[in-house]
């Protein structure tokens, strides 16, 4: 499990906006690996929209999960299986016309034809793309959103 911390800033209907602690993501060790660490660029929090349960309060903390397993699956699906289909395709296109312009259109092919698998895929198997997890660590925290901010 892949875990941040952070405090529900707003309720929205059913959405929590959530500040997320970044300041803290170089000292865990992935160092510059860590997404989270380069999407925050160099901010002490990240705002992100995540559903929000029933007895969620404003100024809660919540851990924010996300199943390790299921994002892996999504980089196999979103970084390694365009990659084969790619060389896949030029591979072909070398096999069938053996000509520079033939491979060139096989692998533009095969990548383009896995990104149309991979969006179909996602729509139709659910929870297919890993979804992070609300868990409120306190009800009504004593941690006001002022507090948040001073530390970070």
């Amino acid at each position: 499990m892949i875990e941040h911390r952070g405090i529900v800033q707003r309720i929205d209907a059913d959405q929590a906006i959530v500040a997320m602690e970044t300041a803290g993501c170089s000292s865990c060790g992935q160092g510059g690996s860590c997404g989270i660490g380069k999407m925050a660029s160099g901010r002490a929090a990240t705002l992100l929209t995540l559903p929000a349960g029933p007895d969620l309060r404003v100024g809660d903390a919540v851990s924010i999960v996300l199943p390790q397993s299921r994002l892996t699956l999504s980089a196999l699906l979103g970084y390694l299986f365009p990659a084969f289909a790619m060389l896949l395709g030029a591979g072909l296109g070398a096999t069938l016309d053996g000509s520079d312009a033939a491979t060139a259109l096989g692998a533009i092919a095969g990548f383009l034809g896995a990104l149309v698998i991979s969006r179909v895929a996602i729509g139709l198997i659910p929870g297919l793309l890993p979804t992070p997890q609300l868990i409120s660590l306190s009800s009504h925290s004593n941690v006001s959103q002022q507090e948040f901010h001073h530390e970070h």
